[in-house]
């Protein structure tokens, strides 16, 4: 991966798609600029899916759970 940064952070290279966590703990959701009829690809569909879960708080307790489960193994 190329490291590009500007003056606000790193650059997404071209067409990518972020889920980013502020040091504040706040999410945002970057997508490219594409033409509002362009299918939207599987994965960032995931990353939406994912916001939209976060603010269900019995959710999240359950992923981090999942997470510790499976960074001890």
């Amino acid at each position: 991966m190329t490291d590009v940064s500007a003056d606000h952070g790193t650059v997404l290279p071209p067409g990518s798609s972020a889920l980013v966590v502020s040091a504040e703990g706040e999410l945002s959701f970057y997508l490219p600029e594409n033409p509002p009829d362009a299918p939207v690809p599987r994965l960032v569909q995931l990353l939406a899916a994912v916001l939209m879960r976060s603010e269900d708080e019995e959710w999240v307790e359950e992923m981090l759970c999942l997470f510790e489960d499976q960074s001890r193994n």
